[in-house]
């Protein structure tokens, strides 16, 4: 009204109808106690009342429009943000390389922290904000209209052999072979084994288990030196056949299928920073 000094005027600028614009003035006179803008000629020229409110309620307006209804944005390129991922040790072991690589591609000044995926701070650290993104096999937290999760690859499962082990029938491991072997069996933090598990119980498969472990790493040396087998997530066999000693075999019975995801709260679903981290994991990872 103030810039127009017309009730039509101003109700076209706002998308009004023109009663509604006048039932505006109305009511804002009553909260006033004050005509607030009077018809001079052809125009609604503003009183006093209005006037000494004009400057306070235009800083208030250009506030609001910065601080609330200006949408954030993301700059990686200058961002120093830290961003927190809460991985198993097979995905740090798999995916987080292909994740800095990236990052400090595009984000040079961007810092990462993993964290563990204790189950039952998993969920408050999403909700929290506490931890931006969850990758990996999560089948406990898939909270529909909580969380939000995208797929980022399937994987599953190979044999890990020491190159010398005698139950390699002509460089091959056979189901036989598979059953009479001594097994590493890993109880780690992740739940990817138990899909195998599942599986094999399923099909009647009962290996023999000599050793249980709590991690993948010490089976570097164990599988190397002795003639125990393990089974290992498709996506670790690159790193443990890089190691001398040791061989990489496909299952004598078909791999069940992991779904790798990421996840994230729903409350930072439309977060641009969040977007980004979200965006590059995804390229980074589908890539690989």
């Amino acid at each position: 009204m103030l810039e127009t000094l017309s009730v039509s005027k101003a109700s076209e600028r706002l998308q009004m109808s023109q009663p509604s614009m006048s039932h505006a003035l109305a009511k804002m006179r009553k909260a006033f106690g004050d005509p607030m803008f009077v018809r001079v000629k052809n125009q609604m020229q503003p009183t006093p009342r209005a006037l000494l409110m004009a400057g306070p309620v235009k800083k208030a307006l250009d506030l609001a429009r910065l601080e609330i209804f200006n949408r954030p944005s993301f700059d990686p390129t200058t961002s120093d943000k830290s961003f927190v991922l809460c991985m198993t040790d097979v995905a740090e072991a798999s995916y987080l390389p292909q994740i800095i690589n990236a990052v400090r591609i595009a984000a040079p000044r961007v810092k990462l922290r993993t964290v563990s995926p204790i189950a039952e701070k998993l969920e408050e650290g999403l909700d929290s904000g506490a931890v931006d993104l969850a990758i990996g096999f999560f089948p406990d937290h898939l909270t529909a209209g909580v969380f939000q999760q995208k797929l980022l690859r399937n994987s599953g499962f190979m044999c890990l052999v020491g190159d010398k082990n005698p139950i390699l029938t002509l460089g091959e491991l056979s189901m036989d072979g598979f059953l009479k072997a001594s097994h590493v069996a890993i109880r780690t933090e992740g739940r990817s084994q138990e899909v195998i598990e599942k599986t094999m119980q399923e099909h009647g498969i009962v290996r023999n288990v000599f050793l249980t472990v709590p991690h993948y790493l010490g089976l570097v040396s164990i599988i190397a030196n002795t003639d125990l087998i393990a089974i290992i997530p498709m996506d670790l066999a690159g790193a443990f056949e890089a190691q001398r000693g040791m061989r990489i075999y496909p299952l004598p019975f078909k791999s069940p299928t992991v779904e790798v995801k990421h996840i994230w709260h729903k409350r930072f679903h439309t977060d641009p920073a969040n977007q980004w981290l979200r965006e590059l994991v995804r390229n980074a990872l589908q890539q690989r």
